[in-house]
Formats: C-alpha cells, sequence, structure tokens
C-alpha cells in the first residue's frame, strides 16, 4: 500500500516500489498494489494495481477500502506517507504481519520547510506514522536505522535499491575536472530546494569563489536563485540520461546537504560513478559527512577536497567499489523475501 504509484511519480520512493514489486512478482509471488489515482489503470507494467480516485493526502481515509483488498493477502507491505495508517490498521484488525518501509523522516525540520505552524503538524503525523508498531521496519541510510529503531521498538532492518551499474562503465576513463555537482528534483520548487540543502549549498559556493559548483535541476525555486548566485555557481536546468552520466564521471565531488533523505538514488549514481561525495545522509560512502543546513561545514569539505583531489580520487574509487556491491535490486527484493517468510513462519 502506498499512497502514488507508477505512472503517477513524485520522487524516487514510487520507482523503488515498482521496481520491489516487479522483482517480488518474477520470484513467483502474487502482489497487488494499492494506491490513488485513476481506477481504469488495472495494472503497470506487469504489476497489478487497484487505484481509488482520491488525492493522495485522502488515502488516510482508506481503512474500508484496505480492510476488503489486505483479507486474502499474507503480508502487509506499507510505505512512509499518507497510505501508513490504514494499511497498519487494516493489518491488526485482519491480524496480518506488516513490513513499514521509511521513504522519510524529517523530524524537526518541517519546520524549517514548512514554517512553524504547517511544519508542527506534518512532524507530528509523521512522528505518529512512523512510530507504530510495525512488525519489521525497512530503513536504507545508517543513520535512519538507529532513530527508527528508537522509535517504534520494532526489528529494523537496513535494505538499499539497486541502480543501473552498466551506464557508469563506459565513461570511466573521463578526466576529473574541479567541480561539485549537486544533482536535485526536476520541479524544484522552494520547500523540495530547502529540503534538499540547495541554499546552504549556493552559499557555501560563495565561500568559494574559485572553485566551480554545478547545479542540476530546473523549477521556480532554482530560478529565483539563478539571480543572486555568485558566478562560480552554473545552472544547467534538467540533465538525464547519458548526459547526466557523463557529468557524474567528470565531477570530482558530489555533494547533496539534504535535511532528510531515506536513500537518495542520486547520491547513489555519484559513488557508482567514482565522485567523493559530501553529504549529510550516511550510505556507507567514503567522504565526508556533515550536519544538515551548515554551509560552512559544506564549503570546509569541499576546501579540502579541492586542495588534495588524489584524496578525492581514492574516495571516489572506494564509492565505486561500495555502490557495485550494495547498490542492486536483488539484494533489495531478495531481503523483503527474507524478511516476509520471517513473519510467516510459525
Amino acid at each position: 500500500m502506498h499512497e502514488l504509484f507508477p505512472p503517477e511519480v513524485s520522487g524516487g520512493g514510487e520507482m523503488l516500489m515498482f521496481r520491489l514489486a516487479k522483482g517480488l512478482q518474477r520470484k513467483g509471488h502474487d502482489i497487488t498494489v494499492l494506491t490513488s489515482g485513476n481506477p481504469k489503470i488495472k495494472e503497470y507494467e506487469g504489476v497489478k494495481t487497484v487505484r481509488i480516485p482520491v488525492n493522495r493526502y485522502a488515502t488516510n481515509l482508506l481503512l474500508p477500502i484496505a480492510l476488503k483488498y489486505a483479507k486474502d493477502a499474507d503480508v502487509i507491505q506499507s510505505c512512509t506517507g499518507n497510505m501508513t495508517f490504514p494499511a497498519y490498521l487494516a493489518a491488526k484488525i485482519l491480524k496480518k504481519p506488516i513490513c513499514h518501509l521509511v521513504l522519510l523522516n524529517l523530524g524537526s525540520s518541517w519546520k524549517d520547510t514548512r514554517g512553524n505552524l504547517a511544519g508542527s503538524l506534518f512532524m507530528k503525523l509523521e512522528r505518529f506514522y512512523n512510530s507504530r508498531k510495525f512488525d519489521t521496519v525497512v530503513v536504507m541510510n545508517n543513520m535512519m536505522r538507529s532513530a527508527m529503531r528508537e522509535a517504534t521498538g520494532a526489528r529494523t532492518v537496513l535494505l538499499q535499491p539497486g541502480i543501473d551499474h552498466e551506464k557508469f562503465r563506459k565513461y570511466r576513463k573521463i578526466r576529473r575536472e574541479n567541480i561539485v555537482l549537486f544533482v536535485g528534483n526536476f520541479a524544484m520548487n522552494g520547500v523540495m530546494a530547502k529540503l534538499k540543502g540547495l541554499p546552504y549549498l549556493i552559499e557555501a559556493a560563495r565561500k568559494l569563489p574559485d572553485v566551480k559548483f554545478v547545479v542540476v535541476g530546473e523549477g521556480s525555486a532554482i530560478d529565483e536563485m539563478k539571480k543572486t548566485s555568485p558566478l562560480n555557481v552554473e545552472f544547467m536546468g534538467k540533465v538525464v540520461g547519458n548526459q547526466l552520466v557523463k557529468l557524474y564521471s567528470k565531477s570530482l565531488v558530489f555533494c547533496l546537504p539534504s535535511m532528510s533523505e531515506s536513500f537518495s538514488f542520486v547520491t547513489a549514481e555519484a559513488m557508482a560513478a567514482g565522485c567523493a561525495v559530501v553529504s549529510t545522509i550516511d550510505l556507507g560512502q567514503a567522504g565526508r559527512t556533515i550536519r544538515p543546513m551548515d554551509s560552512d561545514e559544506i564549503a570546509e569539505a569541499v576546501r579540502l577536497y579541492v586542495a588534495r583531489p588524489e584524496i578525492a580520487l581514492r574516495d571516489g574509487m572506494k564509492n565505486r567499489r561500495t555502490a557495485e556491491k550494495l547498490f542492486r535490486w536483488e539484494r533489495l527484493v531478495d531481503g523483503f523475501e527474507k524478511i516476509y517468510k520471517e513473519l510467516l513462519s510459525p
């Protein structure tokens, strides 16, 4: 159960759930996805879907429908978001095991992105959703594991998604340049830009006028930032496919100073491309893990890498090896299958 499912996508979570569902289906499991959307869409690339014609926020109210479709299920899979609570209630009423995947845990940072009033409401809802007594909680980065174990008391398992490694291999001979790369959502508004830490990256760039910063992404927030950003920041708009892979491959440092991420596909891709990483998110990478909303820490970490590019190149090689080992879709699917079998064992 998830509030959105492809072809409706708002971020990486929807595609992650699709890859999980598709992978489990290939292994012989019967998968049904309950979500919002057009009820005429009965499947997506072979995955059966039941879509309720409501706004994603209204999926909070879908308990009766959740009960209807979950009664014959062996396991319920929920995700952070508006479908969490009806999924949880359905599991408890029907006495079904439930596994919860944490896709977001902003905590007090909601106030920084939404303001005190709305931010306090979102923070309380998130805490309420993520602190239910699930049977198993799955997280995708190291920092989230301890936070969720403390919040829920449930068994907490670290599983990470996969990426397409093959597309990075053919660009390994590209020469690195002293570029600090940021890649963000391609429809970035003010809230999303702040969530991804872009204003703090721009401020760090102002402190390092001799270092080139490249920002990939588009949206109203990007348009506003262009007007006041220093000259050493280049805004490239939307870049996808091989052009984005080439950009990863020639950048010395990748920086994503997000307030919170469940995983961060762009960081995983930067690791696969051999970038040194400066980020607030710990995916097991070699690099500097920094505090959110701290432009001084960003600037200091970047300064050290630019001054010692041999260290950046060394960390980039470590990141490539880590990415190839950890970020594989079959590992994710096998991990969830193992959890389900354990939940169903006597």
